[in-house]
């Protein structure tokens, strides 16, 4: 076999594969089920569905499970306030991580997030947590305290860390 012969046999299965790939992601995309989300303020459908499935993994040591939507809409209303700066930064987060391609690159979770199965989504926020770089880790971070801070603004959420509420 020719040299070129074989970079254009190499070339052809790569176009072939990422072109499968590609597919795949379309059609994994199109399984998402939305019936769960709402029309919020900052978060789009596609946010809801991956934190719909981040919520239960942060929040998996907590004794009472709090309301997924009820988190979903807390975070939505928590970003609202934040500014313009931070909202970016967290549009740019969510979006990478909603986006088929950014979940492979990412996450490299091959499914899509309602598919994904609790090891799968604990893998991948222990790979950012302890990620080499610092962004990831920043990006961890804010996910963890987001999440944590909505379901803790809720009072049904004070008794299990003692907090008596606020003082009036």
């Amino acid at each position: 076999m020719k040299r070129r012969h074989f970079i254009r046999n190499t070339l052809a299965a790569s176009v072939a594969a990422l072109g499968g790939v590609a597919a795949l992601q379309m059609y994994q995309q199109n399984q998402l089920d939305y019936s769960e989300t709402e029309n919020l303020g900052f978060l789009s459908k596609d946010d809801q569905v991956l934190l719909s499935v981040l919520i239960p993994v942060f929040t998996s040591g907590i004794p009472q499970q709090p309301s997924v939507a009820i988190t979903i809409a807390n975070i939505d209303k928590a970003i609202m306030l934040l500014p313009l700066r931070t909202q970016d930064e967290l549009r740019q987060l969510l979006d990478g991580l909603s986006n088929s391609f950014g979940r492979l690159i990412l996450a490299q979770v091959w499914v899509n997030w309602q598919a994904a199965d609790v090891s799968q989504v604990n893998q991948f926020l222990d790979s950012i947590r302890e990620h080499s770089i610092g962004l990831l880790q920043d990006a961890y971070v804010g996910l963890h305290k987001t999440i944590l801070g909505a379901v803790y603004a809720e009072a049904d959420a004070w008794p299990t860390i003692d907090y008596p509420g606020p003082p009036f």
